[in-house]
């Protein structure tokens, strides 16, 4: 064993040490139900403002563990994109890109603030009172330290992945057992991203969905010899994410949520093997929501009127336009 790998294991051993800390930091429980669900749309009226308000609330806690370096795969991140850094100065830009993940700068913690700010001034972008409450607490859902932590995961693989090996992922099966376990095929680094509406988008070009890449992350194409790939080869063949097989209902956008879903459910972990895809496959626990507590502060200026077209440096303005959630 070299010097550099030696001095890799060892930093690795003293980020596993902080990821523990901060793992007894985050996990502590999640937020209370309000005392129950509203049932009538009139109550569901009424309660929604304070709906509301939880969300921001609970976004703005996140922002803060964010920053306070509290997401332990946020340090992770921070951490294998330094070491990819040095190992394959040719991938310097993306790894960069990806690196933004371990801060509130991420595409990820973005996509919600732009969630937020469309629920807070676009209330027409919702069908009905009903789905603007929907999506506030599938926003309170998301901004949970506990369940952030875990949608970073597929970016901790995507860059554990770019580094042939070296890097081991986590929370997940190796590449080689995930894609024989999942009879997937090997679509190339980032295709643990491919569906998450926070690094790209299908698009439609002659009739059939194609997965694009927003602009910083479109060297992932160049990495696959500028292969695409549409929605039904990427269905039939893809192998297990974390947003994809999981997490979609908390971290979909407003349109995006129904559009484009997996028809195959993928396994991530060795026990998820052991359970029948009958129950593994079930929709309740996502369907269960979860409340955070509401307060009766008023609304932060923080997430602004104009941030869900301006809010990142992601995308361009039009990127966050109506058109792209398919307006009314």
């Amino acid at each position: 064993m070299n010097m550099q790998e030696n001095l890799l294991i060892s930093r690795l051993k003293s980020l596993l040490l902080i990821l523990a800390i901060c793992t007894a930091l985050i996990g502590c429980g999640g937020p209370g139900n309000n005392g129950g669900t509203p049932t009538s749309p009139q109550e569901i009226a009424e309660k929604l403002p304070q709906r509301l308000n939880a969300a921001e609330n609970s976004l703005l806690k996140l922002e803060e563990a964010i920053n306070s370096g509290q997401i332990r795969n946020g340090l992770m991140i921070k951490e294998y994109a330094r070491i990819l850094s040095t190992q394959k100065p040719d991938l310097k830009t993306l790894t960069n890109n990806l690196s933004q993940d371990a801060s509130s700068k991420g595409a990820i913690f973005t996509n919600l603030k732009n969630r937020l700010a469309i629920l807070n001034n676009e209330p027409e972008m919702f069908e009905s009172k009903t789905a603007q409450y929907q999506e506030a607490n599938a926003l309170i859902s998301a901004s949970q330290p506990q369940n952030y932590n875990l949608a970073l995961t597929d970016v901790v693989n995507v860059l554990a992945d770019m580094s042939g090996g070296s890097l081991p992922r986590i929370d997940a099966q190796s590449k080689a057992e995930s894609l024989a376990n999942n009879n997937a095929t090997d679509m190339g680094a980032g295709s643990q991203l491919i569906g998450n509406p926070a690094y790209g988008q299908w698009s439609n070009q002659g009739g059939t969905s194609v997965w694009a890449w927003y602009g910083m992350y479109a060297m992932f194409r160049d990495l696959t010899g500028g292969r695409s790939y549409g929605y039904n080869q990427w269905n039939r063949n893809r192998d297990y994410s974390y947003h994809s097989d999981v997490a979609r209902n908390r971290y979909g956008n407003v349109r995006t949520k129904n559009n484009n879903i997996p028809k195959t459910k993928r396994y991530g972990s060795k026990q998820d093997y052991g359970t029948s895809k009958k129950s593994y496959g079930s929709k309740s626990a996502e369907r269960r929501s979860t409340y955070g507590k509401s307060s009766n502060n008023n609304k932060s200026s923080r997430f602004s009127k104009n941030s869900a077209k301006t809010g990142g440096s992601f995308r361009n303005k039009s990127t966050y336009s109506r058109s792209r959630f398919g307006g009314k």
